[in-house]
This record gives structure tokens, C-alpha cells and sequence, in this order.
């Protein structure tokens, strides 16, 4: 597959299959990382962790030119990772055995996914961190549609949180989202500008899943791949 170098405004989003074995590619990652994929407890849980790893190495290495083990990271003043060198920017979500990768050229991105599942206290969550419009759209909405609902809304608002840089420590309650045809930024803290600076994209996953890149841009053109780890794909034109 050839694919087109990031232009500025661009988004490519990337859908990994976390159930891709690894195994034979752990020389590719850092001491740092192997310490924290074998720090989980569940064996399926490290298995996603290396294969998710790995094949974000692979992936940047395709966009970046180099080694796959030759990239390095670092993280933001908030934690949010990203490349040392900084010719793209990344983010990163996974849900169960669904991994997806955002990249731009703009740090100011981010993305979440979610499977739709039996969420605990879903009305609690939603008087909490869902905003005042948030919150009659789902009053208003019949039983079998919050389920999609709800998940849309926390896929925008992680998505949102990720792409400012700032994770939780924002709150989830300060953004708030229409959905009702393609989502859209309605409000935010000022510090992150105005909210029409701001492009949401929602992403076609498989059934059940949701999915929100956001990224801080008026405009974005956004393609969407499917990554094929074994069959690494070529970059046509410059960074």
C-alpha cells in the first residue's frame, strides 16, 4: 500500500488488531517498555500491550523513515506522549482487541475509542461530567439509543481531553458536544480557543464501537487504514 506523506490540516487514522502476535519483535522496543507491557497482570493484557506497541513502532517508522527501534519518545508537560524529534504527532486508543493511531502534523490531536458495554452508574457518570446540553439530549432520548449515545459522547470528550494535551486533569465536564448529525465542538475553557477552532471527526469502526478524533484545526481531511504489520506501507512525498 502506498499512502501519502502528512500534509498540513491532514489526519491518517490507523485500525491495528491487537490479537497480531508480537512475540518476535520485542527487540524493537525500549527497556523502559517491556518494564511497564510485563507490569501487567493478565496475560491478554500484556499480549494488546506489546502487539499495540510494536506496531506503532512499525507504523511510525513507515512515516518517519527510520528503524522502528530507533525512534524515541517523550512525554508533554501533562504526560501526553510524543516523538523527540517531532516531524509528526501521534495519539493512541484501544479497546479490547481493537487498537486505532492517529497522525498529524498538528500536536493537538487526539483519539478514543470505545466497544459499547454495561457501564456501572451510567446515569451517575452522566449528572457528572456529561454538560447541561449533553444532558437533555439524553433525557430526551428513548432507552435503546443512550447506549450509542453515551459512548459518541465520552469518545468525544476523551478524544477532546487527549488532543489539549491535558488528560482527565481538564475535567470532562468542561467540553460539551452535539452529535445529533456529525459531532461537533460546542464548548470548551477559553484557554483552549474557540470552539469552531476545533475539527471532530467520528470514525467508522466495526459495529458496537465508537470512535472521536479530534484535532485543533478549522479543517482536517481525515482517511482512515487498515494496518497491516506484515505488509508495512510506503510513503509517497515528503515530510
Amino acid at each position: 500500500m502506498n499512502i501519502q506523506a502528512i500534509k498540513p490540516q491532514d489526519a491518517h487514522i490507523w485500525q491495528l488488531d491487537l490479537n497480531w502476535s508480537a512475540d518476535s519483535h520485542t527487540t524493537l522496543l525500549s527497556d523502559a517498555e517491556l518494564k511497564k507491557i510485563n507490569a501487567f497482570i493478565k496475560p491478554e493484557h500484556r499480549q494488546r500491550a506489546l502487539s499495540m506497541r510494536i506496531q506503532l513502532r512499525l507504523l511510525l517508522s513507515c512515516y518517519l523513515r527510520q528503524a522502528a527501534e530507533t525512534i524515541c519518545f517523550e512525554t508533554g508537560r501533562f504526560g501526553k506522549p510524543q516523538l523527540v524529534n517531532g516531524a509528526v504527532s501521534f495519539n493512541v486508543s484501544h479497546s479490547h482487541s481493537l487498537g486505532v493511531v492517529a497522525i498529524g502534523d498538528n500536536n493537538n490531536i487526539g483519539v478514543d475509542i470505545e466497544q459499547w458495554r454495561t457501564v456501572e452508574n451510567r446515569e451517575g457518570i452522566v449528572r457528572r461530567h456529561f454538560s447541561a446540553i449533553e444532558k437533555k439530549a439524553w433525557n430526551n432520548l428513548d432507552d435503546c439509543d443512550k447506549e450509542a449515545f453515551f459512548f459518541s459522547i465520552w469518545t468525544c470528550k476523551e478524544a477532546f481531553i487527549k488532543a489539549t494535551g491535558r488528560g482527565l486533569g481538564m475535567g470532562l465536564s468542561n467540553s460539551s458536544f452535539n452529535i445529533a448529525s456529525s459531532p461537533k465542538l460546542l464548548d470548551c475553557p477559553l484557554e483552549y480557543g474557540q470552539p469552531s477552532g476545533w475539527t471532530c471527526v467520528a470514525l467508522d469502526l466495526a459495529k458496537g464501537v465508537s470512535g472521536t478524533m479530534m484535532v485543533k484545526s478549522r479543517q482536517c481531511l481525515m482517511k482512515q487504514y487498515i494496518f497491516e504489520p506484515n505488509l508495512l506501507p510506503q510513503l509517497i512525498g515528503s515530510l
